[in-house]
């Protein structure tokens, strides 16, 4: 490019930057700070858009979910544990199953009041018996049993009586009653404006035959007025998770140390 100047060639773009080095290092600066930038707020907003999805979900995630004690499942508490030991699988009918350890120190760190105060749970209640999958499938030093949480008994839907002598009948309307039908007889008189202007005054009138004289003839018999019956329906429910929690508390630990054990199934 015979006959340009260097510099002409790259300020060709920005005439006003001819001849300013400074300037022009300042705006090479600046472009390059505004691609960076930008291109962190993009990788950060699909990172916030992405972790909460199914598919960074873990075995731990899925089986706190299941036991309901997941920090989402509790929001505005402030506190949540984090388990030391979890293990999701399922049963050999294939219903999921959660075996959950949480550690609590004790002393100044929370211990278990404050871990049954976050997830809303009652206080521990007798000794029982760990069930022998848990142990197995933590595999750690459990004790044998520990006081358990008690969990109340799932809710039943409520049916309401289906006899019909305590549901109120509707009114039944009333039955017409049949007009009678008149029957002629010998002495039953013809009123003129009925009889036949035709007919011979000497022959006598045919008797209608009545229930009584002929048994084939019979009276129409109202129907039955039927009431209907009003049958509730219970509404089906899904039945709840099934949740056992033991307290074990650390001998020789500081006040509050103790060891969770959880087992859940959906």
């Amino acid at each position: 490019m015979d006959g340009i100047p260097p510099e002409r060639v790259v300020t060709d773009s920005w005439p006003a930057l001819h001849g300013r080095p400074v300037l022009r290092r300042t705006v090479a600066v600046g472009l390059v700070l505004c691609v960076s930038v930008a291109a962190a707020l993009v990788v950060r907003g699909v990172n916030a858009l992405t972790v909460g999805g199914t598919g960074h979900e873990t075995d731990r995630d899925r089986a706190e979910r299941l036991a309901g004690l997941h920090p989402s499942q509790h929001p505005g508490v402030g506190r949540y544990y984090v388990p030391v030991g979890a293990v999701y699988t399922h049963t050999s009918d294939g219903a999921p199953v959660a075996y959950l350890h949480y550690r609590l120190g004790g002393g100044k760190a929370p211990g278990v009041g404050d871990f049954l105060s976050a997830y809303d749970l009652p206080s521990p209640g007798p000794a029982a018996p760990l069930p022998p999958d848990l142990v197995a499938a933590l595999g750690g030093d459990e004790p044998a049993e520990a006081p358990e949480l008690p969990e109340g008994p799932p809710a039943t839907p409520t049916v309401l009586p289906t006899d019909s002598a305590s549901v109120p009948e509707a009114p039944s309307p009333p039955s017409p009653t049949p007009s009678p039908t008149p029957t002629l007889t010998e002495d039953t008189p013809v009123p003129a404006e009925d009889a036949d202007p035709d007919a011979d005054p000497d022959d006598e009138p045919t008797p209608t035959p009545t229930p009584d004289d002929d048994p084939s003839v019979t009276t129409p018999t109202p129907l039955p007025t039927l009431t209907p019956t009003w049958t509730p329906t219970p509404t089906p429910t899904h039945a709840p998770t099934a949740r056992r929690i033991y307290v074990a508390t650390i001998p020789g630990g500081l006040p509050g140390a103790a060891d969770i054990y959880i087992r859940a199934t959906g």
